[in-house]
């Protein structure tokens, strides 16, 4: 029996490298992301903390002046979060468009397994068909070298 060789391994491997470049820069996209949204949290909790210590302070007397620099750092906060949270969105975005590129590399991949698959199981098939046709050709050609030396005695 013939070993199987698929012609196209190479082209295989080819789609494995990509499917796991494509799942890395999927993985980095959700670290990313997930770094960002950590990073929206902190900012919010952040204004939180400064809308308390506004609220506080205004409880026991609050100047104009200082007044003043605490609205500048709470609408410097919101501004923040703000943009973080646009970030955030566009991260989500590329997120996604990671997780579909990976998913389209992935299924490449396995259409190529499953390609391999088939193509492994009908040589097998053939080979087996060939083996088979061999040992009739065997069995045939000494039965009827027996019956010519039996004919013979």
């Amino acid at each position: 029996m013939k070993a199987f060789a698929f012609r196209l391994e190479t082209l295989l491997h080819l789609r494995e490298i990509a499917k796991d470049k494509a799942l890395s820069q999927y993985g980095k996209a959700v670290a990313k992301r997930e770094l960002m949204e950590g990073q929206l949290l902190s900012k919010e909790r952040r204004l939180a903390e400064l809308q308390d210590e506004i609220a506080s302070r205004r409880k026991v007397g609050f100047s104009g002046s200082s007044q003043q620099s605490y609205q500048r750092s709470l609408d410097s906060a919101k501004n923040d979060i703000h943009r973080c949270h646009s970030e955030v969105q566009i991260s989500k975005k590329i997120e996604e468009s990671k997780r579909l590129s990976y998913l389209e590399a992935d299924s490449s991949y396995k259409s190529f397994v499953r390609l391999k698959e088939k193509k492994r199981d009908e040589h097998m098939e053939i080979e087996s068909k060939k083996e088979e046709s061999e040992m009739d050709d065997l069995i045939g050609g000494r039965f009827i070298y027996n019956q010519s030396n039996f004919d013979l005695s």
